[in-house]
């Protein structure tokens, strides 16, 4: 159900973006209150952001979401609370069909977005219509560590295209995306488990899109060493083997390319958190 929202949009200009966004019962609030405020201090502002909430979340979130929807600088809130826990991929479909732009924003509850980060999207999209998916570098922080780790990828759509066989290159709450490219391949899927992300960038490259990355850090994505951990398991493991299968029964992987990623995915998913954290850190500058 739509819980509540605001509409200061309708006395600015609007641009065609709406910001899609998740929360859930484990997210810390001052998380989910500094990820907002980064989109209300947008120097360009979105038009709304759709916040789903993938069902109960305490009342310390909703003082923060009572708070921000009251903020008259920026952006419509608009609050769609689910009943049960459904999974990223289940939420983030039942909020496309509230975001009615041209383009949606993607931005998880605890990561901060840089001031300029729509700014410069929306006009690189400006000069290149072709582009259907732009994205930016980003560093990793965590709360114990003062040290922030830079993600960076190749960034013209070839590249990227190569740099994807082999892993994900593109950070999810990075990207601003058409509309129009989403609808085309029908959304997220969760097929993959916490894969969804991956599973949309192969399916939006071999339906046509257009990739670009700004070779500028514009977000702060959040991360922890418990986060990591959870990536490394036999559950995970067989669910990289089969979103590898799909990627090769649809031409995005050759044979070769499947069984080296495989064996390397093995190993890498296998091994135990402080060595799998180390691996993350090669994979930075």
């Amino acid at each position: 159900m739509i819980e509540g929202q605001n509409s200061k949009a309708s006395v600015r200009q609007k641009n065609g973006v709406n910001v899609l966004m998740s929360s859930h019962k484990g997210e810390k609030a001052e998380h989910l209150a500094e990820s907002l405020e980064s989109l209300y201090a947008q120097t360009v502002s979105p038009d709304r952001i759709v916040l789903v909430l993938d069902g109960e979340v305490g009342k310390d979130q909703h003082e923060v979401i009572l708070k921000y929807g009251a903020d008259g600088r920026g952006p419509d809130l608009t609050i769609l609370a689910l009943p049960t826990n459904g999974g990223l991929a289940h939420a983030l479909n039942a909020g496309l069909a509230y975001c009615d732009g041209e383009f949606v924003m993607r931005m998880d509850s605890d990561d901060v977005c840089l001031p300029d980060r729509l700014a410069l999207q929306l006009a690189y999209s400006a000069k290149h219509p072709d582009i259907d998916l732009i994205s930016s570098w980003s560093s990793e922080f965590s709360g114990t560590d003062t040290t922030e780790r830079l993600k960076v990828s190749p960034t013209e759509h070839d590249a990227l295209t190569m740099a994807m066989r082999w892993r994900n290159v593109i950070a999810h709450s990075a990207i601003l995306v058409r509309a129009s490219a989403l609808a085309k391949i029908g959304g997220y899927r969760a097929d993959f488990g916490l894969l969804e992300d991956y599973d949309l960038y192969v399916r939006l490259i071999t339906a046509g899109a257009r990739f670009h990355v700004i070779p500028k850090v514009l977000l702060r994505v959040r991360t922890s060493l418990a986060q990591r951990g959870r990536r490394g398991n036999f559950a995970y493991l067989r669910n990289e083997f089969r979103f590898r299968a799909e990627c090769l029964k649809v031409g995005f992987l050759t044979r070769s390319q499947f069984i080296a990623t495989i064996c390397l995915y093995t190993v890498f998913r296998l091994s135990g958190s402080l060595l799998r954290d180390r691996f993350y850190r090669l994979a930075r500058t």
